[in-house]
């Protein structure tokens, strides 16, 4: 089949349910879409889409606001789709629509950004969504290397964090300073929200290098994903600060991944985002009213861990690798 779109209010890309026998309609609620991240993930969606029988996909970009996507959900329910999948903008502001969506019994899938419930009576069927949690550690086990390694790191760190309120910058957030709360030599210092976007990153990256003017006022810069650090690179090298501090950053672009190879970036935890289109076809066999096999889950060939999330939902995880200057060569960390 071919996934069509047309462009209705409120930012949402969509089409009207068709009403042939059979067919099974998908409804993701993303969280925006001008994201490489986000792009890459559509692209391997809608192939997934393309080899299920009769299967429609239908995308809403939600701008990164969490009352635009709210507003989406609310036309999906309308639509009367089979399944939805929902990539939040911001976590605690979407329980309501979650809510919405129980109530209607429609499958419900939770995609690269986790929500908590906060003690509401809401529920999905599973996440997909790469380790964040993980990809935190690890690059809180590179800023430990990069400051003297374990039991003996020391130094000051700044971190330029994701979006406020959203899953990733949560649970990364979390698990990176949990981290390093183990080494009593390491400091952070300044962290500074930077929205997941490269040129905020580069904004916020000129406010630090002002506020801390002088080589070894820092030692390592942390950023929660490539955009900020690719922005925050044009600032470093403008201000001719390269090299006074460790660069850390996480996602695996291929621009980002070129920057470890030429120095820029000390070190990077890539992940392969188009893996989470997997959630396709798990939301098509939930709306058939299928028995999903977690057991048995791949995209494209590669197995995909499933496991279980603290709070007891099934979680379908791929998986993400520490890179730098010793392995960045290697094909298999190209970049996306």
């Amino acid at each position: 089949m071919a996934v069509s779109a047309m462009v209705l209010g409120m930012g949402c890309t969509s089409v009207m349910a068709e009403s042939d026998d059979g067919k099974i309609t998908i409804g993701w609620a993303m969280a925006y879409y001008d994201h490489p991240v986000y792009q890459l993930l559509m692209q391997g969606a809608n192939e997934v889409a393309e080899g299920l029988d009769n299967c429609e996909l239908i995308f809403a970009d939600g701008k990164n606001d969490a009352t635009t996507q709210a507003s989406q959900i609310d036309n999906f329910i309308a639509q009367d789709v089979d399944a939805i999948i929902l990539t939040a903008a911001v976590s605690d502001p979407m329980l309501p629509s979650v809510k919405k969506i129980n109530d209607a019994g429609i499958p419900l899938i939770v995609v690269d950004r986790r929500l908590q419930k906060q003690g509401q009576n809401v529920t999905w069927d599973c996440y997909v969504t790469w380790d964040m949690v993980l990809s935190g550690t690890q690059g809180a086990e590179q800023t430990i290397e990069a400051l003297g390694g374990p039991g003996n790191a020391k130094g000051k760190v700044v971190v330029v964090e994701g979006t406020a309120g959203a899953g990733s910058t949560i649970d990364r957030g979390g698990a990176y300073y949990s981290k390093l709360e183990e080494e009593k030599g390491i400091e952070v210092i300044y962290k500074v929200d930077g929205d997941f976007d490269r040129t905020k990153g580069m904004e916020v990256t000129e406010t630090i290098l002002q506020r801390y003017p002088n080589k070894g006022d820092f030692d390592v810069i942390y950023y929660m994903n490539d955009e900020m650090a690719l922005g925050g690179l044009q600032a470093i090298e403008a201000a001719g600060r390269q090299g006074e501090f460790t660069v850390i950053s996480v996602d695996g672009e291929k621009e980002a991944l070129d920057a470890v190879r030429d120095g820029k970036i000390n070190y990077e935890v890539m992940f392969k985002p188009d893996e989470q289109a997997v959630a396709v076809n798990i939301a098509y066999e939930l709306a058939k009213g299928e028995t999903v096999d977690y057991d048995n889950i791949e995209y494209k060939g590669t197995p995909i861990e499933v496991t279980e999330t603290d709070d007891g939902f099934t979680w379908v995880r791929p998986t993400c690798y520490k890179i730098d200057s010793s392995n960045c060569n290697e094909p298999e960390y190209a970049g996306w």
